[in-house]
Parts: structure tokens; C-alpha cells; sequence
């Protein structure tokens, strides 16, 4: 399993991840997964490369039923890891209002 399913793992509980397919193509990480919160699956796509100084250049990709959010940046790896749970956190808050 890769870094990002490792992480959703880690900070959300209540999310049943499944790694779906993980390579690496040059120095790009892609990891595509399937997750399920509240009995509603969602597929997300991350893929990052390290750049200078620590600095990852990185995207992620996450589709619900409502919506699909297309995240992008050139982050540090702390901000980066607040990004992605803030935008995951929304994706599984609006999952349980349905």
C-alpha cells in the first residue's frame, strides 16, 4: 500500500480503504484507491514527485456521487498532508448528510 492510502488509514477510521493499484513512472508516485464511508464507495487518485528542498508537486483526485474535487499544489509535506485530509474530510462529511 502506498503513502496516501497508508495515510487515509491512519486519520480517518472510519474509511474502509482498498489499494487498487500503486506504481511509480519516473520519480512519480500514482496510487489509485477505492474508499468506502457510510456504505458509499469513492475512487481517488493521488500522485506526487518530490522536487527541490522537499517540496512535493502533487494531485489528487476524489469523485463521490455528489461531487469530484481535483486538488492540485507544490507543497511542503506537512501542508500537503493538511490539504489532503481537509479536502477528504469534506468529501466524507457530505457523504453522511445523504
Amino acid at each position: 500500500m502506498g503513502y496516501f492510502a497508508e495515510m487515509l488509514k491512519r486519520e480517518f477510521k472510519e474509511l474502509d480503504v482498498k489499494d487498487i493499484y500503486t506504481t511509480k513512472l519516473g520519480s512519480r508516485d500514482i496510487e489509485i484507491l477505492e474508499a468506502t464511508a457510510h456504505d458509499t464507495k469513492f475512487p481517488a487518485m493521488f500522485q506526487s514527485e518530490e522536487k527541490k528542498y522537499g517540496i512535493y508537486l502533487w494531485s489528487l483526485i476524489i469523485t463521490s456521487t455528489n461531487n469530484t474535487r481535483t486538488i492540485r499544489g507544490l507543497d511542503k509535506l506537512d501542508t500537503l498532508k493538511m490539504r489532503i485530509k481537509e479536502n477528504v474530510r469534506a468529501i466524507v462529511e457530505g457523504m453522511e448528510k445523504d
